[in-house]
């Protein structure tokens, strides 16, 4: 596989230097290889570059999260989808266009590996310029990075594991333009285990383990959220949280594993469920945090991301349509809890405004990928056949962060945690990931609009560039 570098195009952002200074990002297109990883910040830049097209709107930044994913879990009203999108509502996977975007999600996966890729090259070429604290770091980064990256590739291009369907999958594991090896899905996941294993040993001292970010606070003017150095980047806890979801996915006797490793990231006490009074019931919309900044445990920074909700979600009577929910879509959901605070996430009941809100004075406009309630959810579901009683903890401490009703303690099911993933993970394009790890229906807005479970919908077709290069087969 063929896979262009895309360093020239990295941009640059100080991550730890100070609080803020790393968010307003330039290009640059002056240096060399060798320049670039001649010094500390040329690592740091080149790390931040990658951060910055995951945020773009190809990936995390629409496709991934409010856009392509979420249009195929059906959360949005079937009937008001625009003409131009509704080959994802529609799994039409044979569309020329269709083709086109998957495409692009996979380019853009693979150009982000060779970009880490590099890194890690150069980081074993150049370490005299790097601290030993700095190069793993650096180093540790990069891994996890790798793996969150191969990961998403399995799970939007792979039959779920647990079904016993192989597909052989690209892993790059150098630089270069030469055609990686293929590997079999479980030992692909086992390559994703890997790797994060290995990250965590080079993050051992992540300065996230010497602070509470939400404990920072989110700052005035124009100041922003100083958590974001920490959260912003694939720290420590992120790599652990990732590594949660994996596991989980992998099923069976894995979810031990999946639940020890969520424990372990709640009980850090590093990140902090949903303070309603601090967060959401303030005076004004600027200081409103719609995406529940302190549980963020990994998320990503990008100006454009504002405008790109805006462009899908707001409403615009003058266009052929939009991505809204249906009238009493979301207290179906909800289950009628009118005190849900969630709900402010919806602007008039049917348009999502947590990505678009008037608030990015004081919050800049993010794409949250992993939260603190995942890994309640994670902990919960590891737990809800060996220990009933500790899952149904689990969750009722979750879902009390989400209401002012006192919640009762119930009994923890697959089918309860997916109710809270549609509930909790709205825009964020979790939902979909969640049907096919389960296997589950995709519902709809209406009892017509339920799709049944098949590998048809769940898989995307792997790219027709991949069967040139001989990198597998098809099914």
């Amino acid at each position: 596989m063929k896979v262009k570098n895309s360093i020239w195009n990295v941009l640059w952002a100080l991550l730890i230097c100070s609080c803020n200074s790393w968010l307003d990002v330039k290009l640059i297109n002056e240096s060399s290889e060798s320049e670039l990883f001649s010094t500390e910040r040329g690592f740091t830049e080149a790390l931040a570059g990658v951060y910055y097209d995951m945020s773009t709107s190809t990936l995390y930044g629409q496709n991934l999260s409010f856009g392509m994913l979420e249009v195929m879990s059906r959360t949005y009203d079937y009937s008001a989808i625009p003409n131009g999108i509704k080959i994802f509502r529609d799994y039409d996977y044979e569309d020329a266009s269709m083709e086109s975007y998957i495409y692009l999600v996979w380019r853009g996966l693979y150009a982000n590996i060779a970009a880490i890729n590099n890194i890690l090259e150069w980081s074993d070429r150049n370490a005299s310029v790097l601290s030993e604290a700095r190069r793993s770091q650096i180093k540790g980064e990069a891994l996890a990075l790798r793996a969150w990256h191969h990961y998403d590739v399995y799970r939007l291009f792979a039959p779920d594991v647990k079904r016993g369907k192989e597909v052989r999958l690209p892993w790059q594991g150098k630089f270069g333009v030469q055609a990686p090896e293929v590997y079999a899905t479980a030992d692909f996941l086992g390559l994703v285990i890997k790797d994060l294993n290995d990250a965590l040993q080079l993050l051992e001292n992540d300065p996230i383990r010497s602070v509470v970010p939400y404990e920072w606070g989110n700052g005035e003017k124009d100041n922003k959220d100083q958590s974001d150095q920490y959260v912003a980047r694939m720290n420590y806890y992120a790599a652990k949280a990732l590594l949660a979801r994996v596991y989980l996915g992998m099923g069976g006797d894995y979810k031990k594993e999946a639940r020890k490793l969520a424990e372990e990231v709640i009980e850090s006490e590093k990140f902090a469920l949903l303070d309603y009074e601090k967060s959401l019931k303030v005076e004004e919309v600027a200081d409103k945090d719609l995406l529940f900044s302190d549980e963020h445990i990994f998320s990503l920074r990008n100006k454009n991301i504002k405008e790109n909700a805006k462009s899908r979600h707001k409403q615009m009577l003058d266009q052929e349509g939009n991505l809204q929910m249906a009238g009493g879509f979301q207290m179906s959901i909800y289950e009628g809890d009118f005190e849900d605070y969630r709900l402010e996430w919806f602007r008039n009941n049917v348009y999502i405004c947590k990505f678009n809100s008037d608030n990015s004075v004081r919050f800049f406009p993010k794409v949250p990928l992993i939260r603190l309630s995942e890994m309640y959810l994670i902990a919960a579901e590891g737990w809800l056949e060996d220990d009933p009683v500790h899952a149904s903890e689990l969750l009722q401490t979750f879902k009390q962060s989400r209401t002012s009703k006192e919640v009762q303690p119930q009994v923890v099911t697959e089918e309860v945690i997916l109710q809270e993933i549609r509930k909790e993970f709205v825009g964020e394009g979790m939902l979909f990931f969640a049907y096919k790890r389960l296997h589950h229906d995709i519902s709809g807005n209406t009892a017509d609009e339920r799709k049944a479970a098949s590998d048809e919908i769940f898989v995307f077709p792997l790219p027709e560039v991949e069967y040139e290069y001989g990198n597998s087969t098809k099914n």
